[in-house]
């Protein structure tokens, strides 16, 4: 019976190979959770007492400006996620004003579009308007495909497709509350909150199905834009100031003879 021999070199190179192939072959990195922002704003305990003061509730307006930092291909798809977090950050701030409202002994309606969607009766049984602009600035870093390769890979000429962004999420800019007096729509009150320049981490690699680093940083920075406007909001809208304005819109209505 014949043996075949086997090389002891070969047979050594073949055993210290095995576990650098095994090693070497690329895998995409965990999925990282998506990150859900909370809009929504603590209170402090309470209620004020019923007052006779009707506002209005516009949604806001104004459009918050995105823009790519230069840092490789940038993907042409739109991010849905990104696109709900905006509308969730809106939704969230009428909601919060309606609560504000309530906790403070405000009667309130609306939600409306815009002031040209409310009928003469909703605006002549309005005291005041509020409406919310928005002037937000978000600078995110661009994302490019990659492909992520091991030792094993290149031998293999295959490795695993994978997005990636390097660099922060940044975001600057305002929210302003303004009141106006309904029939006439003039303006007679502006709080501005200037959002301090807030950046966060955003750098990091994932599949294209669940690449969600870009979007979690994002969806911090509008969370955290949204607690700060609203606790200022809070302080804003005392009953004393509201009822001040209550008068002055009163007299623009009676010099215009509405």
């Amino acid at each position: 019976m014949s043996h075949i021999r086997r090389s002891p070199t070969i047979l050594a190179l073949a055993l210290a190979m095995a576990p650098i192939l095994i090693l070497g072959c690329a895998t995409a990195p965990p999925p990282v959770p998506t990150y859900t922002p909370r809009f929504s704003f603590q209170y402090p305990p309470g209620e004020a007492s019923a007052s006779d003061i009707t506002i209005a509730i516009v949604r806001p307006s104004g459009a918050n400006a995105t823009s790519a930092i230069p840092a490789g291909q940038v993907l042409a798809a739109p991010s849905a996620r990104r696109a709900q977090v905006d509308a969730e950050f809106t939704n969230g701030i009428v909601a919060q004003l309606q609560e504000l409202f309530s906790k403070k002994g405000f009667k309130q309606t609306g939600p409306f579009d815009d002031l040209n969607a409310m009928t003469f009766p909703d605006k002549r049984g309005s005291d005041l308007t509020l409406t919310t602009q928005l002037g937000i600035m978000l600078r995110i870093p661009s994302t490019s495909r990659v492909l992520e390769q091991g030792f094993g890979d290149k031998m293999m000429g295959s490795g695993v497709p994978l997005v990636q962004s390097v660099g922060n999420c940044a975001m600057s800019g305002y929210i302003s509350f303004i009141m106006l007096e309904p029939l006439s729509g003039e303006k007679i009150w502006v709080k501005k909150v200037d959002l301090p320049p807030t950046e966060v981490e955003c750098s990091g690699k994932g599949t294209g199905d669940n690449f969600n680093v870009v979007d979690n940083g994002v969806a911090q920075l509008f969370e955290r834009a949204f607690q700060l406007a609203m606790r200022k909001a809070w302080d804003y809208l005392s009953p004393e100031e509201v009822m001040l304005l209550k008068r002055q819109s009163q007299e623009l209505r009676a010099k215009k003879v509405y």
